[in-house]
């Protein structure tokens, strides 16, 4: 791509951001009550958050946490991860995976991404899987791409299902958040619905979720001597933006995909790339395209000169972190260095949504 074959616009257009939040006058005013009530530690509207959690997902418990981390770290303890035990997981993993494993000083295991695809590739998977005899599995469904956990041979290791990028998805071949004995749902800023920062642990299995109740420092918990409790809890007012947020989730689903859509068919009509393989079911939670041609710092400059935000595919790639070599993880390696998230949040207007995919087929 050079600066010839771009047509640019002949005057400034308003910024479009990245992402901005799908927040409502609702969701404001139910945080504002708690504060005016001063609901200001862990309380009902906790108790009544993971209760409507439980009722929109069906799932037996929920247990409310203050950050993906905190989730990740309760997780691994009550799967009786320790320290030495190994954890297999993508190189495109989310982060917090990797500091709750370094929390439990456990040994990350990664694996690369299969070829133009957002999963880890099942083959390696199953290599490494043999080799370092993990105790725990992450699977995430990044985008918002679902990934079918029975495509990789466990053996004796344990899932954990991430469905922050996809929750509320449906799939005639999976059940999302219940591919596994527990989930966890990321509730950030970036992720679909948001109490500001937090997470959800979503299981089944009542002896676990009494094991992960009973890590976390609350009132009703009682304490053994020598055993660390853990401050993981959320805060009234954020339960209460999350309870508003759960109201609208289909609506926030039904928006995303129908923005996909205009993006998906002008990438068809570039010679760009995307890695979404079913249309009908993902939920395009954020949007990569891949730019084969060219470096990532010049259609970077392209975007950031026609005023559209964009951002890498992840920050850092697990493999970078643990800097191991690049080569081991050419497919992670790609998508990292090639790929560019497009806006895709559901407060974008129609001119919005169409000067990206203008600027998509624009890209030579």
């Amino acid at each position: 791509m050079s600066t010839d074959t771009i047509q640019r616009p002949l005057k400034k257009q308003k910024e479009i951001e990245f992402h901005k939040p799908t927040l409502s006058r609702e969701d404001l005013k139910g945080v504002l009550e708690c504060l005016v009530d001063e609901h200001l530690s862990t309380g009902e509207i906790v108790e009544r958050f993971e209760k409507s959690f439980c009722h929109t997902f069906k799932y037996k418990h929920s247990i409310s946490c203050n950050s993906l981390t905190s989730a990740y770290h309760l997780t691994l303890l009550g799967l009786g991860v320790g320290e030495g035990d190994s954890v297999i997981l993508s190189s495109f993993a989310p982060v917090a995976a990797l500091d709750a494993i370094f929390l439990i000083k456990a040994k990350p295991v990664l694996v690369d991404l299969a070829k133009n695809s957002f999963f880890p590739d099942a083959e390696e998977f199953r290599k490494k899987r043999e080799a370092h005899n993990p105790k725990v599995a992450v699977f995430d469904h990044s985008f918002g791409s679902l990934i079918n956990i029975a495509d990789y041979e466990l053996g004796e290791t344990i899932a954990i299902e991430d469905y922050s990028e996809v929750i509320g998805a449906t799939s005639e071949k999976i059940t999302v958040g219940r591919q596994s004995k527990v989930s966890i749902c990321g509730l950030t800023a970036e992720n679909m619905i948001t109490t500001g920062n937090g997470a959800m642990i979503t299981t089944n299995d009542s002896s676990l979720a009494t094991a992960l109740r009973s890590l976390k420092s609350d009132r009703s918990s009682k304490r053994v001597l020598g055993e660390p409790k853990f401050d993981y809890s959320l805060i009234d007012y954020q339960a209460a933006l999350g309870i508003e947020q759960l109201s609208k989730l289909g609506v926030i689903l039904e928006r995303k995909k129908k923005i996909a859509q205009a993006y998906l068919q002008a990438v068809q009509n570039s010679r760009l790339e995307t890695y979404f393989a079913q249309p009908n079911e993902d939920t395009f939670h954020r949007f990569p395209i891949v730019v084969s041609t060219q470096g990532y710092e010049e259609v970077e400059r392209y975007f950031k000169s026609i005023h559209i935000g964009t951002q890498r595919t992840i920050t850092e790639p697990l493999h970078n972190i643990l800097e191991e070599n690049k080569l081991d993880y050419p497919n992670a390696e790609r998508l990292y260095q090639r790929g560019h998230c497009i806006p895709v949040y559901p407060n974008l207007t129609k001119d919005n949504v169409q000067r990206i995919a203008t600027a998509i087929r624009r890209i030579y």
